[in-house]
């Protein structure tokens, strides 16, 4: 009888031993990009192949692309309680905190290398840190691109501006940039910006060139105007209930991984980018890049924008001056 029970006693053990030796962690991450996005392949092929690899599969990291576990919102309410292990979005937590949108401010980057110079900079993870206080961690900073403007009506001079009904997101930032560029703003949700166009109701909408593509909004569409009004970076992201449950050994594989991503999702996204441009040259569509004048003009129009800022937050004058002190 005692046998019996040593037996059972043994067996019991070692199903318990091969379970926590064999134990897999899923990781779910969810974002709002197409399989095709450089975000999702450089997820794909640097970010889950390092931490599966280096943590010998006791992590298995899923990727749901296309908003397949819910929009931005969703997955940023879930990653701050919990429920969604990991994501990418953009800068939806500024409706928190606008600190974290200060790097959608109108004009703050000159070109690609230049925002990727400051958000690999101290200033970016130490803004990027606060984000911890909202229950996430922020392991690595995305290209989504600057935004540009698609149109049916052909934007050769600030005045062109003038009546243009133009999408912009459900949110007061792009909503004010507009007004200063005197520009018609219509906000509505992406989904509806199809129909718009093709039915008229809008004369264009602006988003970087990759999701222009991607949503096929070219298609009803005469001309891209190159205004690189705002860069939009994307978060890479993990729930901080999740981040510390792990051992700073697995943490730090995760942040190696991170960097990585961070790097190749760059180094695809400017060579995407490029090849979008010509993709739309080949498709009938005009590419106009402003004129200097132009482009002062919008500048020297955004002016108004940061003297609200400034006078708004009172952290935001000493930020971007670190920002700009970044870019030397």
């Amino acid at each position: 009888m005692k046998l019996r029970n040593l037996t059972k006693i043994l067996i019991a053990s070692s199903l318990m031993f091969s379970t926590s030796v064999f134990a897999k962690t899923i990781i779910k991450l969810g974002h709002y990009n197409a399989d095709t996005h450089p975000s999702n392949i450089a997820l794909v092929e640097y970010f889950k192949k390092t931490i599966e690899e280096k943590t010998n599969n006791r992590y298995e990291i899923r990727i749901y692309p296309n908003n397949q576990l819910g929009g931005e919102d969703q997955i940023v309410n879930g990653l701050r309680n919990g429920t969604i292990e990991a994501g990418i979005t953009g800068l939806l937590l500024q409706n928190v905190d606008p600190i974290f949108g200060v790097w959608e401010w109108p004009y703050l980057f000159k070109d690609n290398l230049e925002a990727k110079k400051v958000l690999e900079s101290p200033v970016a993870k130490e803004v990027g840190d606060k984000m911890e206080q909202y229950g996430i961690k922020l392991l690595a900073y995305g290209m989504n691109g600057f935004r540009v403007i698609s149109s049916n009506k052909k934007l050769e001079k600030f005045d062109d501006f003038k009546g243009l009904r133009l999408r912009v997101p459900l949110n007061s930032l792009f909503v004010d940039w507009a007004k200063a560029m005197n520009i018609n703003p219509q906000s509505m949700p992406l989904s509806e910006v199809f129909t718009a166009l093709e039915q008229k109701v809008i004369d264009g909408q602006e988003n970087p060139y990759i999701l222009i593509k991607d949503s096929g909004l070219y298609e009803v569409q005469k001309y891209i105007i190159q205004t690189n009004h705002i860069f939009s970076p994307s978060l890479l992201q993990i729930s901080l209930k999740t981040w510390k449950k792990m051992s700073k050994e697995d943490q730090e594989i995760f942040l190696e991984a991170a960097k990585l991503y961070q790097e190749k999702e760059w180094e695809l996204a400017m060579k995407t980018e490029q090849s979008v441009k010509e993709f739309f040259a080949k498709n009938g569509k005009e590419v106009i890049i402003p004129s200097e004048e132009f482009r002062t003009d919008m500048v020297n129009a955004s002016g108004k924008l940061y003297e609200n800022f400034y006078n708004k937050y009172p952290w935001s004058k000493e930020l971007i001056q670190h920002i700009n002190s970044s870019k030397q």
